[in-house]
């Protein structure tokens, strides 16, 4: 399973008729929803994002990664900006940079002492 994050950027006139560029309607926002549902994400929150460059966050999952590519089809498809990004938890991000460290650290190794015994 994949974790999700897409951002949306409602723009006026976009998808539909909104009041400001950073209120979505909740017709609009649902609408987006339905549609990542149709091709494979699973919607867990809703988040109207203040402030930036994009209105709305979508948090979610699918089971197969391709899903992520699918879903910023649909948001592009519909008119809206969009950027779906994989998503884990900081403990395992934690977790996979230290092992990352680890093989990177052994492969130096490795290479030193094969310079070593050509030398």
């Amino acid at each position: 399973m994949v974790q999700f994050v897409t951002v949306v950027q409602i723009r006026p006139g976009a998808g539909g008729k909104i009041g400001s560029r950073g209120t979505a309607h909740a017709a609009q926002w649902q609408h987006l929803k339905n549609q990542i549902q149709l091709v494979g994400g699973r919607v867990n929150q809703i988040w109207n994002v203040l402030g930036n460059d994009y209105d709305l966050l979508f948090m979610g999952e699918a089971d197969d990664p391709k899903t992520l590519h699918r879903i910023d089809a649909v948001c592009k498809g519909e008119g809206y900006t969009a950027k779906t990004h994989p998503a884990i938890e900081a403990e395992e991000y934690a977790r996979l940079v230290e092992d990352t460290a680890k093989v990177l650290d052994y492969g130096r190794r490795s290479r030193r002492a094969d310079v070593e015994r050509e030398a």
